[in-house]
C-alpha cells in the first residue's frame, strides 16, 4: 500500500508540473564529412523530431562558443561556413544566429525562427571546438545502453538519433548509478523558477520563475547496480541557479576529484550489468555526470554577475528604448548637449538610473545612442551636492518622488559595445529592497562629440589625419555606402557577415555614435572599382575597421551589388530648427526660410535666388533630414510664404555640398538681392532617392585612338559647335582635322532612375542631324596640361538618353525610338560609340606632349545625382604627335588626395596597358 501511494503521489506530481523548456528540449551535435575529431564537425539540430542544420549568416565566435559549451567542450575555437564539413541533409533549422555567448543552448540565441531562412545547404555552419572537455565530461565516457533499453528508447517519440560526439546529460543521476526504492528513499527535485507556465514554452530556463519538478525514481536494476558511492545524491537532488557562490564551486570540484577512483570501478559493474529506466534526453544538461555530496547545484548563467539582478523581473526583459541627458548644471542655447543626468524610456515613461554600478562602459553605451563616438571620465562632486540639496530641501519635489520605485530603473549592466541598452541587462528594481537606489544618485554621463561637431555654428575643419574610411551617397547626414582607403584606392566592403557591431566600428570612427542598421546588398546604392574586405568580424572595441579581423576578397568572388552601408546615430545640433518650407504641397517641397541673426536679433527670412542651384538644395534637403534634392527653384510665387518672414536675410550663397546646414555655407556679409525676395525667393524639392552617373574608366581606356577625319564629314559637327574655334578658320570643305575618337559608358549606379531636367515639350530639335537634344550639354570632354590648363575641349549633346544594355532582371524602360521617353534605368547604363559624331577631342592644335584627359557627366549640376564627386573620368595621356596613349583612367574621387596628386605629376607611364 505505501508503494501505491507513494506512486499515485508521483503521477500526480507529474500531471501537474509542466515540462522542461523548448531550450532544453534541442539537441546538437556534429557531424560531417573531413572531420579530423570528435571536437570540430557540420553543426546539427535536433528540433520537432528530426535533425536538420544551421546557415552561416552573421555567425560570429560567440555561436561557436555557446554550441561547443553546450557540446561539453571548453569552447569554440573557430567556426567553418560554406558547407566546410560537406552539405547537409533536410531541414536547415535556424538562421542569422546571434548569440552573446553567455547562452545555455543554441536555442537560446537570437535567430530569425524555426525553419525561417534564405540559406542553401552549401552555407551550412560548422565549428571547431577546444579539444579539451569539460572536467565532467571528460572524466566519463557515456556508457552504453542494453539492448533492451536501445529498443525501448526507439519507441519514444521525437527522439534523436545517437550523438556524432556525447550530447549533455541530463540533471539528475546518470542511469549508470541507480539504486532500488529500497536503497534511496524520497523523489528527485528540480527546482526552477517561477510556477506560471503560460510562457515556459518560449523562454529560457534563467527568464523562469521557481518550477519544482519531481522526477521518476529509477527503479529496478541488480544489487551490484545498487551499491552507490557515499558522495552519490541521497534523496532528494536539487538543481538550482540559486546557489552559485565561488566556495561551493570549490567544494565540487574537490568532491569531483575525490571520486574518479570510485566512479571508475562503478562503470565497470554497470557495463555489465542492465541498466535502469534513464530519464528523456530532453531533460539532459552541460553538467553531465557532475557528482557532488548532498545537493546538486546548477552553474549560474552569469556567474560574475549577481543572481537577482537578471531574474527579479520574472518573466519580463526590461526593455529601454530611448535615453536623453537633461543638463541641470549649465543651459543648452540651442546646442549639442554632451553631459547631464541620464533618463531612459521603459514602457512609455521616463525613468532615472540609479549610479549604482553604473561605470563608463554603461556610458559609452548611452552616449552611442545619442549620436557621440565616446564617453569620458569627470569629477561628479557638483552633481552630488545638487543632489545632496534637493534632498535637504523640505520643499523639493524629488524628495517624493526618489521613494518611489517608478520613478528608477536601479541597475543596468553594459559591457560598452552593444549598440543600445535595450541589449544591456537592467533591472526595474531590486528585490527585498525597500528603499530603490539607496545611498546612491541619478547616473550622470559626459559625451564626446565627433570632431564635425565641435565648431560652433561654423563648417568643420578638415581631418588632423586623413581618414581610412568614408560614407558615399547617403541621403542624411550619418548615412551612406561604406568604403575603406587601401594603398591610396578607395574600395568597398563586401557584405558577408556584415552586423551592428562592424557598422557601430565604422560610425564611430567618423565621429557619430552607434549603428542603427547594417545595411547589406547596395541598398544604399552601388560602388565602383576594388572591394577591399570580406567577412568582417568586429567586437565594437575597435577603433577602425581596418582592426577587425576580415578575409581579402578573391576575383569575382564578390559583386557590387553586395556592398554595405551604414545608418548612424547622430546627435541632435539643432541646426535642423534653423530653416523650414512652407507653402508646399507636401512636407518635402516648398520655400526655404532660415532662422539668421540679424542686427543681434535672431528673425526668419527667406533666400535670396540668384546662383542658387543643387548643390545649396542639397544642404538644405539634408538638414532638413528629407534626403536629396531634386530641384532647386528660383521661383516660388505658387508657394506663399510665412508672414513674418518676408524680408530676405540670406544672399550670395554658395555651398560646396557637405555642409550640414545651409548656414555654413559661403554668404554675402551684407544682403545684396537685385532679384527681391517674395516670388523670386529661393526653394527646393526633396527625395529619398536618387540616380547616380558614373563614367567607365576602362571602357575610355580601351577604345581611344586618332583619326584624321575630312571636313566635309564634319559639317553637322561644325554646326553643334563640337570642333575646336580654329576650324571656322579653314577652307571649308577642303582639310582634316585630327580627332581624339573613344567610346564612352555612362552608368546609373544610383537608386532613381536618370531623367532629363526638360520635358518632352522643350526638347530641341537639330535639323542637320535630324534628332532632338533632351539636354544641350550632358558630357564635357577637356584635355588638360600637368598643371591643369585646358589646350583642347569638346561637349556631348544628350540627343538619345536611353537604356543601351540592362544587366539580367532588368528590363529596359527607356529608348529614343520614335520619340520615345529618354532617361537611364537604375543599374542600366546608356553608351556612346566612338564613331557618332561628337564623341572625340578635336586636338588638331595641340602639340604632342603628356596631358590630362577628363570626361566629365552632367557638368552643369542641372540633373540631381546622390553623389557628384564620381561624376569625372581621369586618365593620363601621352600624345606623340601620331599616336595617343590613355592609362591610369579612375574616377575622380577613387585615389587619396596624396596619390590623386603623384597621378597629376607624375611623367612616365606607370603600366604597359596601351
Amino acid at each position: 500500500m505505501l508503494f501505491l501511494s507513494s506512486l499515485s503521489t508521483l503521477l500526480v506530481l507529474l500531471l501537474l508540473c509542466p515540462l522542461l523548456l523548448p531550450a532544453q528540449e534541442v539537441q546538437v551535435r556534429l557531424a560531417g564529412v573531413g572531420r579530423r575529431g570528435a571536437n570540430e564537425g557540420r553543426v546539427e539540430v535536433f528540433y520537432n523530431g528530426a535533425w536538420g542544420t544551421v546557415c552561416d549568416d552573421e555567425v560570429d565566435l560567440n555561436l561557436a562558443n555557446v554550441v561547443c559549451r553546450q557540446l561539453g567542450f571548453h569552447r569554440g575555437f573557430t567556426w567553418a561556413h560554406s558547407a566546410r564539413f560537406g552539405q547537409g541533409q533536410g531541414m536547415i533549422w535556424l538562421d542569422n544566429v546571434r548569440c552573446k555567448g553567455r547562452e545555455l543552448s543554441i536555442a537560446e540565441c537570437h535567430s530569425n525562427g524555426w525553419g525561417i531562412n534564405d540559406c542553401t545547404h552549401a552555407e551550412d555552419l560548422g565549428v571547431i571546438c577546444s579539444p579539451e572537455r569539460r572536467p565532467w565530461f571528460n572524466a566519463l565516457e557515456e556508457t552504453p545502453s542494453s539492448p533492451r533499453q536501445q529498443t525501448s528508447q526507439t519507441r519514444q517519440r521525437n527522439q534523436p538519433p545517437p550523438y556524432s560526439v556525447p550530447p549533455p546529460a541530463s540533471p539528475v543521476a546518470p542511469a549508470h548509478i541507480s539504486s532500488s526504492s529500497s536503497s534511496v528513499r524520497g523523489h528527485e527535485i528540480a527546482l526552477h523558477r517561477n510556477t506560471n507556465s503560460t510562457r515556459r514554452s518560449s523562454i529560457s530556463p534563467q527568464e523562469n520563475g521557481h518550477e519544482i519538478q519531481i522526477l521518476q525514481r529509477n527503479r529496478g536494476g541488480s544489487r551490484a547496480a545498487q551499491q552507490v558511492s557515499p558522495a552519490t545524491p541521497q534523496g532528494h537532488q536539487l538543481l538550482s541557479r540559486l546557489a552559485n557562490s565561488g566556495p561551493y564551486r570549490q567544494r565540487q570540484e574537490m568532491t569531483y576529484n575525490n571520486q574518479q577512483t570510485v566512479r571508475g570501478e562503478q562503470e565497470e559493474q554497470v557495463n555489465r550489468q542492465h541498466q535502469p529506466y534513464s530519464p528523456p534526453q530532453y531533460e539532459r544538461r552541460d553538467d553531465r555526470n557532475q557528482y557532488v555530496s548532498g545537493n546538486h547545484v546548477e552553474p549560474d548563467l552569469y556567474p560574475d554577475m549577481d543572481q537577482e539582478t537578471y531574474h527579479s523581473q520574472g518573466s519580463q526583459r526590461v526593455h529601454l528604448e530611448e535615453a536623453r541627458l537633461r543638463p541641470v548644471l549649465s543651459s543648452n542655447h540651442g546646442g549639442l548637449v554632451t553631459e547631464g543626468v541620464l533618463e531612459v524610456k521603459h514602457a512609455g515613461r521616463w525613468r532615472h538610473v540609479c549610479n549604482r554600478g553604473w561605470d563608463l562602459s554603461d556610458s559609452r553605451v548611452v552616449c552611442g545612442m545619442l549620436g557621440f563616438p565616446a564617453a569620458e571620465a569627470f569629477d561628479t562632486n557638483a552633481y552630488r551636492k545638487l543632489w545632496d540639496s534637493k534632498l535637504a530641501d523640505p520643499s523639493s519635489r524629488m524628495r517624493t518622488q526618489i521613494t518611489k520605485k517608478a520613478y528608477w530603473v536601479e541597475r543596468v549592466q553594459c559591457q560598452g559595445v552593444e549598440a543600445s541598452l535595450s541589449q544591456c541587462q537592467a533591472q526595474l528594481s531590486l528585490p527585498r529592497s525597500d528603499v530603490p537606489c539607496r545611498g546612491g544618485m541619478h547616473a550622470v554621463v559626459r559625451c564626446v562629440p565627433g570632431s564635425q561637431f565641435t565648431r560652433n555654428g561654423r563648417a568643420p575643419a578638415p581631418p588632423a589625419v586623413p581618414p581610412v574610411v568614408r560614407l558615399k551617397s547617403g541621403p542624411r547626414l550619418g548615412e551612406g555606402r561604406v568604403e575603406v582607403l587601401r594603398e591610396g584606392k578607395w574600395g568597398t566592403v563586401c557584405d558577408h557577415l556584415w552586423d551592428v557591431n562592424a557598422a557601430s566600428v565604422v560610425c564611430r570612427e567618423l565621429g557619430f555614435g552607434t549603428a542603427k542598421e547594417a545595411l547589406t546588398k547596395a541598398q544604399l546604392g552601388q560602388g565602383t572599382g576594388p572591394i577591399h574586405m570580406n567577412s568582417v568580424q568586429c567586437t565594437g572595441k575597435e577603433r577602425s575597421i581596418t582592426e577587425c579581423p576580415h578575409r581579402q576578397v578573391p576575383l569575382y568572388s564578390c559583386k557590387h551589388n553586395q556592398d554595405v552601408a551604414v545608418r548612424c546615430n547622430v546627435p541632435k545640433t539643432g541646426t535642423q530648427a534653423m530653416v523650414r518650407l512652407v507653402g508646399g504641397r507636401e512636407p518635402t517641397e516648398g520655400r526655404v526660410e532660415v532662422l539668421m541673426e540679424v542686427g543681434g536679433v535672431r528673425r526668419w527670412g527667406s533666400i535670396c535666388s540668384e546662383n542658387w542651384g543643387l548643390n545649396e538644395a542639397m544642404v538644405v534637403c539634408r538638414q532638413l533630414g528629407l534626403g536629396f534634392a531634386s530641384s532647386a527653384h528660383q521661383e516660388t510665387w505658387y508657394w506663399p510664404g510665412s508672414s513674418d518672414a518676408h524680408e530676405v536675410v540670406l544672399s550670395g550663397t554658395h555651398c560646396i555640398g557637405t555642409e550640414m546646414s545651409v548656414q555654413q555655407c559661403r554668404r554675402n556679409t551684407h544682403v545684396y538681392c537685385p532679384r527681391g525676395g517674395d516670388g523670386r525667393a529661393a526653394g527646393v524639392t526633396c527625395v529619398e532617392t536618387a540616380p547616380d552617373l558614373v563614367v567607365d574608366a576602362q571602357l575610355v581606356q580601351e577604345t581611344a585612338y586618332l583619326e584624321d577625319r575630312p571636313l566635309h564629314l564634319l559639317t553637322c559637327a561644325h554646326e553643334e559647335n563640337c570642333l575646336s574655334s580654329s576650324a571656322a578658320r579653314m577652307n571649308w570643305p577642303y582639310g582634316h582635322r585630327r580627332l581624339l575618337r573613344f567610346s564612352s559608358r555612362i552608368m546609373n549606379l544610383g537608386r532613381a532612375d536618370f531623367r532629363p531636367r526638360a520635358s518632352r515639350e522643350e526638347w530641341v530639335w537639330h535639323q542637320c542631324h535630324r534628332h532632338y537634344h533632351s539636354i544641350e550639354v550632358f558630357t564635357h570632354y577637356d584635355l588638360l596640361t600637368l598643371n591643369g590648363t585646358k589646350v583642347a575641349e569638346g561637349h556631348k549633346a544628350s540627343f538619345c538618353l536611353e537604356d543601351t544594355f540592362c544587366p539580367d532582371g532588368l528590363h529596359k524602360r527607356y529608348a529614343c525610338y520614335n520619340m520615345g521617353q529618354q532617361g537611364i534605368t537604375v543599374g542600366c547604363w546608356d553608351t556612346y560609340r566612338h564613331d557618332i559624331d561628337c564623341q572625340w577631342i578635336d586636338i588638331t592644335d595641340v602639340r604632342p606632349g603628356e596631358y590630362i584627359f577628363q570626361v566629365e557627366v552632367n557638368p552643369s549640376l542641372d540633373m540631381a545625382e546622390s553623389d557628384f564627386q564620381n561624376n569625372a573620368m581621369r586618365c593620363r595621356c601621352k600624345y606623340d604627335g601620331a599616336r595617343v596613349y590613355m592609362f591610369g583612367c579612375h574616377a575622380g574621387d577613387a585615389y587619396s588626395a596624396e596619390v590623386e596628386d603623384l597621378f597629376d605629376h607624375q611623367r612616365q607611364i606607370s603600366n604597359n596597358f596601351l
